[in-house]
């Protein structure tokens, strides 16, 4: 399919782009993975387009020291049981490897999910992940000095900015993934990222967007995320 989810219908179109060396290449070293049991997992290319939607986000408003803003980052809008998870974990692991970005966070809003989320990273990618128990063990994966992918709870978050006044990632470059951008998280927390963080990049996931028509008065996700950048 096309990055706007149009079907390639003609076997021909479909084999002259996608065996291309460069998109055949790509595929597999960027947008494949191998599950724990060492099944190989291939994105499908709605999953593929928000990845590189989310990266060249990030890259264009880097170049335009564009970033804190809701210009700078953006939402997806996938469906639900469409891969989130895999989509959002690829994104963010190829964030890491952008040479400007010093830390990513995945943001769960639910403790039961913290742990969820864990072993679906871990699925993925054994040891790419640092999880944390409680704000203490958040506070210490984020005194490491590398650059992996940090998952942890919106409220876990949220009590770490109101315990910390200084910390070093606050003038970081960072990426902030949220796996699922519904009301509460637009609240308290929403309100201290943007104080705390100076230089970051915000992307939410979602099935179910909050428009003007049903946002009770309140934002919008793209009043606090930034403009849908894919949608299937």
């Amino acid at each position: 399919a096309e990055s706007d989810n149009t079907l390639i219908k003609d076997l021909k179109d479909f084999t002259a782009t996608f065996f291309q060396k460069h998109t055949l290449l790509n595929v597999l070293v960027n947008y494949s993975v191998f599950d724990s049991s060492q099944t190989l997992l291939v994105m499908r290319p709605y999953q593929i387009a928000a990845t590189e939607r989310i990266l060249w986000k990030i890259k264009s408003s880097f170049t335009a020291k564009n970033w804190s803003k809701p210009e700078s980052g953006g939402y997806i809008w996938h469906t639900t049981g469409s891969g989130k998870t895999l989509t959002s974990f690829k994104a963010a692991r190829l964030a890491t490897e952008l040479d400007f970005i010093d830390k990513v966070f995945f943001v769960v809003d639910r403790k039961d999910l913290d742990y969820q989320t864990m072993k679906e990273y871990q699925r993925f990618s054994p040891d790419s992940v640092n999880g944390s128990e409680n704000t203490a063990g958040l506070k210490r994966n984020l005194d490491k000095d590398d650059n992996k992918i940090i998952v942890t709870t919106i409220q876990k978050l949220n009590n770490l900015m109101k315990a910390e006044s200084d910390l070093p990632v606050y003038n970081q470059q960072v990426v902030f993934i949220f796996d699922e951008c519904h009301r509460s998280q637009f609240g308290e927390a929403q309100k201290n990222l943007k104080k705390k963080f100076k230089r970051y990049y915000q992307f939410g996931f979602t099935g179910t967007p909050i428009f003007p028509e049903n946002a009770l008065g309140s934002e919008t996700t793209a009043s606090v995320f930034g403009r849908e950048l894919h949608s299937y």
